[in-house]
């Protein structure tokens, strides 16, 4: 018994370890792909389940992508029916597993996973790291398959087993009603359709279970999986919640339909395949099928559902403020993260871009000579915004940080992290000058003409340096920062410039105490915008 429990516990392990490694692999190579494909995402429902399945079959976990979706949906990212075709597309998607198990190669599972290795272990180039660590997972699933297989061997002679195991026989309507049960319990113990999968073709191949009672497991199996993105949801918006309770109403009406006409669902696959010579062929062909028919079923209806979710599902009113279309769920698909924090940038710029207008309004306008209140509280609602910006993007980049990414993903991490957090220190100082220009209209002050005329310089000169560094972030043009950096050493000598000017002239010229100070902070808070630009410069300039 402790042989038999150590082989199977054992096969289990690395059956789940390779399962994961190779997700992670896939997820690698998919990298920048992942987020591409899901851009092509539009109302169409049939390319919708197009992309669920394809980003199903290069992640290689159904759990991945609906969790994925219900982030997506949180983020609002995709609306409710986009992620419904795309959890549909999942469905299918996960069969793959049992088709990889279909090739039968146990016994060549060790060697692989053991070549693998070697390559992984002793390559300095990263992408044949990540093909290695790919097919060392896959290496350890048939060899995690086969330990199991050879541990339940000797089940087969113990009668106190072969009684257990037919407890739960798919003979009549509720054996096959019991027997999914049991598969959707394990599986939702486990979190791994792959892994009760696998066991479940173990048992059939070992002749534990017949050929149905394997079917009827699989069934079951399918809404045990669901128990994962129902977790997911939990602590997410209504529309997400809708998304991962239509993935279990899918699934469990799947198997209600299937179990109602069990006996003619059998025949339908003893015409397409001989269970008898290859029962693991025969169990995978009973998989898809089964996923192929709920989805061609549920297709037509993806409109309602949508309708009775909604029902069903009342929005929650929470009313939780975000900026971004970044969410905690979205963490298991770094590539996704990484792409749409770089597009959560983007907007930064924007909204700073913005900022940059009011104030360029205020020093191109001659007969303007202190800023309103209500421009004031534009810049101050634009900073406010950018704090969130900086919150949203930095915590999530801080929870991929130590995941298992590429170290190309990891150093776009850190500089999405950075140039975040210096936009949101622009935009501080944007405030700031707002501020001061604010002030003056307290204190009845104008700035000379000269002054303006300086000040006006500077805006100009910060404004087009920050758009010149914006198009090097967007394009990754090196040269376009090395433009920016000379560009930036001009305003500093320009800044210099002015400030010797005015405490040349303060005194000859007569100006109070408080025009002089906020004349000189305006000044230094334009010199520290430029300073923060020349952080981002410095960041893509010296590279290691």
């Amino acid at each position: 018994m402790l042989e038999i429990l150590m082989k199977v516990v054992g096969g289990l392990g690395l059956f789940l370890y390779g399962m994961d490694n190779m997700s992670s692999g896939m997820q690698k190579i998919a990298g920048k792909r992942l987020k591409k494909i899901l851009t092509v995402l539009t109302t169409n429902r049939f390319l919708a389940i197009g992309v669920g399945l394809f980003v199903t079959m290069l992640v290689q976990s159904s759990s991945v992508s609906t969790v994925m979706a219900i982030g997506f949906v949180n983020a609002s990212l995709l609306t409710l029916k986009q992620a419904l075709g795309l959890i549909l597309g999942a469905n299918i998607g996960t069969t793959v597993t049992g088709w990889i198990l279909v090739l039968n190669v146990g016994k060549y599972g060790l060697p692989i996973a053991g070549a693998s290795a070697i390559f992984y272990m002793f390559s300095k180039n990263e992408k044949i790291k990540t093909k290695a660590l790919t097919i060392m997972g896959l290496g350890l699933i048939f060899f995690g398959l086969e330990l199991m297989s050879n541990g339940l061997k000797p089940i087969r002679s113990m009668p106190e087993f072969v009684r257990l195991f037919s407890l739960f026989t798919a003979d009549s309507y509720f054996g096959a009603m019991k027997a999914a049960l049991v598969g959707a319990l394990i599986t939702s113990v486990v979190q791994s359709s792959s892994a009760t999968l696998g066991i479940t073709i173990t048992l059939a191949t070992q002749g534990l279970i017949d050929y149905p009672t394997a079917v009827a497991l699989v069934l079951g199996e399918n809404v045990g999986t669901t128990i994962t993105a129902f977790l997911a949801s939990l602590s997410a918006n209504s529309n997400a919640k809708r998304a991962a309770y239509a993935h279990s109403i899918v699934n469990i009406v799947g198997v209600c339909w299937a179990i109602t006409i069990f006996p003619f669902y059998l025949k339908l696959l003893d015409f397409l395949v001989n269970p008898s010579e290859n029962v693991t062929l025969g169990i995978a062909t009973a998989h898809t099928m089964f996923n192929v028919i709920n989805v061609i079923l549920f297709t037509p209806f993806i409109g309602p559902l949508e309708k009775l979710l909604c029902k069903l599902v009342k929005d929650d009113g929470k009313g939780t403020i975000k900026v971004t279309k970044l969410d905690k769920l979205m963490v298991k698909t770094p590539s996704v993260v990484i792409a749409q924090s770089t597009q959560e940038i983007i907007n930064m710029n924007t909204e700073i871009k913005g900022m940059l207008s009011i104030l360029s309004g205020f020093f191109e306008d001659s007969n303007k000579n202190h800023l309103t209140t209500d421009k004031l509280n534009e810049l101050q609602a634009i900073e406010e915004r950018m704090d969130l910006y900086q919150k949203e993007i930095t915590d999530i980049n801080y929870m991929i940080l130590t995941a298992d990414i590429t170290d190309e993903m990891k150093d776009d991490t850190r500089k999405n992290i950075e140039i975040c957090d210096e936009y949101e220190t622009i935009s501080d100082y944007g405030v700031r000058i707002g501020k001061v220009l604010n002030r003056f209209e307290e204190s009845e002050i104008k700035l000379t003409e000269n002054e303006k005329t300086r000040l006006r310089k500077l805006n100009r000169d910060v404004v087009n340096l920050y758009e010149l560094i914006n198009v090097g972030y967007k394009n990754k043009d090196k040269t376009i920062f090395a433009i920016a950096n000379e560009k930036a050493n001009i305003i500093l000598k320009e800044f210099r410039k002015g400030r010797e000017t005015h405490l040349e002239n303060v005194s000859k010229i007569g100006i109070s105490v408080t025009q002089s100070i906020g004349y000189m902070d305006i000044l230094n808070y334009y010199r520290r915008l430029r300073d923060h630009i020349v952080n981002i410069i410095e960041l893509y300039l010296i590279e290691s």
